[in-house]
């Protein structure tokens, strides 16, 4: 929507707002990134195909744009920077490309900042009304499987909503379900309560310890440490809605350590998505005990 799209660019400079905002309005409409390379055109992702506007960045004005981005206070998104990527107001997520700094074999910052993607948040409600009306009460034990972009965390933020009368605790490794800025959840995700950058091991000892949710949602489980984190959930009783790459069932399956978790009895069902050509659309529901 229109709207998503001019709230994105507000976060920019003024002279770059203006040129972004004479953007055509059906780009606007549909756009997902603005991409912002030094020395090359401003262009702009929209159902799949690239828009260019006649507009040559400088290393001065991604420079001016790194700092806006951070409301010109680079040294207060340091942990963010760590992480390439920067949460602005309104969910939306600038992703930084430059060069590594790195002490003692830790990445400790990103400098020279060359190219700057701009994804736009769009929250779609009523995506989870399927699996909550046919789950009912017994909807919680699930993984979501799906491959990049096929709607796996549009799925948990909708239902994290939907779950607003409950305890729930989000554990949002990635910044990107409730998308804190400045402690304020971008996405309505209810009134769970969010552990923003929290590794998914921590962030459920942590839950567990304080909140006594009754839900735990996070997203793309796939290691040791997230088997161990999901056996504390299952050992604490708390009912876990996760994520999880994967392109089909059969290679998902294949995975030695997704069989491991599996094997926890953490999960109940898992709901395979179909796709990026189709977000959110559910392609199978399979039950974990048919599986292993």
């Amino acid at each position: 929507m229109e709207v998503e799209f001019e709230s994105i660019i507000k976060n920019l400079p003024e002279q770059i707002y203006n040129i972004l905002k004479l953007t055509p309005k059906y780009v606007k409409q549909n756009a997902r990134e603005i991409k912002l390379r030094i020395g090359k055109k401003i262009n702009i992702n929209h159902n799949n195909e690239i828009f260019y506007l006649n507009k040559i960045l400088t290393t001065e004005e991604i420079e001016e744009i790194f700092k806006a981005i951070c409301n010109y206070s680079v040294h207060s998104h340091t942990e963010e920077i760590k992480k390439g990527f920067i949460t602005l107001k309104g969910g939306h997520r600038a992703g930084i490309c430059g060069t590594a700094v790195y002490e003692n074999n830790k990445l400790v910052t990103i400098k020279n900042i060359s190219s700057i993607n701009l994804r736009i948040a769009r929250q779609v409600f009523g995506v989870a009304t399927p699996i909550i009306t046919d789950f009912k009460e017994n909807f919680e034990k699930l993984l979501i499987v799906g491959p990049p972009a096929s709607g796996k965390t549009t799925m948990l933020k909708d239902i994290a909503k939907n779950l607003e009368n409950r305890a729930v605790s989000i554990i949002d490794s990635r910044g990107e379900i409730a998308a804190l800025h400045e402690g304020v959840p971008q996405n309505d995700v209810g009134n769970a309560d969010v552990f923003s950058f929290f590794n998914r091991k921590d962030g459920i000892i942590f839950a567990i310890r304080t909140m006594n949710p009754e839900f735990i949602i996070c997203d793309e489980i796939s290691d040791e440490e997230d088997f161990n984190a999901i056996k504390t959930c299952v050992g604490a009783g708390v009912k876990l809605i996760a994520t999880a790459h994967g392109d089909n069932l059969k290679e998902f399956l294949k995975r030695k350590m997704i069989r491991k978790i599996l094997k926890t009895s953490a999960f109940s069902k898992i709901l395979m998505l179909q796709g990026k050509n189709s977000p959110c659309k559910i392609n199978s529901i399979v039950k974990v005990g048919d599986l292993i």
